[in-house]
C-alpha cells in the first residue's frame, strides 16, 4: 500500500496524504486562523518543525487543497510517538476527515518506525471534539496539569521582595548539569509523576535521551540544590522548574513547568522565572505556568494580588496527557 495513495470509500477516495514543505505554509496559516484566540503556536514552528529529523508534518490534500494537518514528534528514544497539531479546515470538519488522517499517519509510523510501543499526546481539558477522538480510540489519561497564564506589560517592574520564601536560594542549570543531576534516574523518579516530563504541552520521558529535546539554549532550568551540593552531600534537589520561550501568532509566552510540593519552593520558583522571564522580554508578553492543581490558589494570588498582573481571559481551561499502546 502507498501512503501518498491511502484508499477508502466516497469522498475519501481523492485524499493525498502527504508530509508537508514549506510551500504549504499558506495553508497552514490559513487553517489556523481564529484558532486559541491568537495563542495559536503552530503558524509559529511550522518551518522549524520540517528541518527536525525527529518530527514529521503530514498534510492531508483533496483536489490539491490542504484540508487536515497532523504532526508527530518522535521522543523517548524511539519509542514513544507525540501527536500533536491536529486540525481540519472548517470548511471539511465533521466529514471523518480526522480519523482519515490519524489512521493514515498511524500506517506510516508502523512502516518507518517499527519500534515505536506508545502514542502520547495532550490536549485542552475542554477541547470536547479531541477528547471525542479519545474516547473512540481507547487513550488512557495519564495525568492531568492545571494552567495559569498571565499579562506582563512593558512597563512592568518586577521590585517585590519574597519575606518567607528570601531563604531559598535556587540554583541555575546548564544543558550538562540538567542531564547530569534532574535527568538521573533517582531524582527524575522522585520530582516528575509517571516519569513525564511537560514542557509547552510536549510530555516527554525524564530521560537523557530526550535531553536535546527538553533543553533549548534560552531555556531557564531551576532546582533548590546546585550540581555541587548535590555532589557533596548526595541528597537530590526536591524542586524544579522548567521556563521556555514559546512564540505564539499574537503575543509570545514564557512557559514554565513547576515540580515541587512545597508551597515556599512552589512560590519561589514562580517568582524566578517571572524575574528571568522579565529580563528576556523587552515587550508585552505572556507569563504562563503548568503545575499541580494543589497550588493554583496560591500562584494565582501570588500574581495576582502580590504582584499585580492581570490573568489572560483564554486560559480557563487545564492540560490532560493520554497515552495509549502502539502496534
Amino acid at each position: 500500500m502507498r501512503f501518498e495513495a491511502w484508499k477508502t470509500e466516497d469522498i475519501m477516495k481523492d485524499i493525498v496524504v502527504r508530509k508537508a514543505s514549506a510551500s504549504d505554509c499558506d495553508a497552514v496559516v490559513e487553517m489556523s486562523q481564529g484558532i486559541y484566540s491568537g495563542h495559536d503556536y503552530f503558524p509559529c514552528v511550522f518551518l522549524q518543525w520540517l528541518k527536525k529529523k525527529n518530527r514529521v508534518v503530514f498534510v492531508a490534500e483533496l483536489d490539491g487543497k490542504v484540508v487536515g494537518l497532523r504532526a508527530i514528534h518522535i521522543v523517548d528514544n524511539g519509542k514513544t510517538f507525540i501527536s500533536q497539531s491536529l486540525r481540519i479546515h472548517p470548511s471539511y470538519r465533521g466529514k471523518g476527515f480526522s480519523s482519515f488522517l490519524i489512521s493514515a499517519v498511524h500506517e506510516y509510523i508502523r512502516q518507518h518506525y517499527p519500534s515505536i510501543l506508545r502514542e502520547r499526546f495532550t490536549t485542552k481539558s475542554d477541547n470536547v471534539e479531541r477528547l471525542a477522538i479519545q474516547k473512540k480510540y481507547g487513550d488512557g489519561m495519564m495525568l492531568k496539569k492545571d494552567i495559569l497564564a498571565f499579562h506582563v506589560n512593558e512597563d512592568f517592574s518586577l521590585s517585590l521582595t519574597l519575606d518567607a520564601t528570601s531563604s531559598i536560594k535556587l540554583k541555575h542549570y546548564n544543558k550538562a548539569e540538567f542531564g547530569d543531576v534532574i535527568l538521573d534516574t533517582a531524582v527524575a523518579n522522585v520530582l516528575f509523576k509517571e516519569g513525564v516530563h511537560i514542557i509547552d504541552w510536549e510530555p516527554f520521558d525524564a530521560d537523557k535521551a530526550n535531553l536535546n529535546d527538553l533543553a533549548e539554549e534560552s531555556d531557564f532550568l531551576l532546582a533548590d540544590r546546585g550540581t555541587e551540593e548535590f555532589t557533596n552531600s548526595g541528597i537530590p534537589p526536591k524542586s524544579f522548574s522548567h521556563g521556555r520561550v514559546s512564540p505564539r501568532v499574537e503575543h509570545s509566552h514564557w512557559v514554565v513547568s513547576i515540580y515541587a510540593d512545597d508551597p515556599y519552593l512552589m512560590k519561589a520558583h514562580v517568582y524566578e522565572q517571572l524575574k528571568r522571564s522579565r529580563e528576556f522580554f523587552k515587550e508585552k508578553y505572556i507569563f504562563s505556568t503548568f503545575h499541580d492543581s494543589t497550588y493554583s490558589s496560591q500562584i494565582k494570588r501570588f500574581l495576582e494580588e502580590e504582584v499585580s498582573l492581570m490573568p489572560v481571559d483564554f486560559f480557563d481551561f487545564g492540560l490532560m496527557l493520554f497515552e495509549k499502546k502502539f502496534s
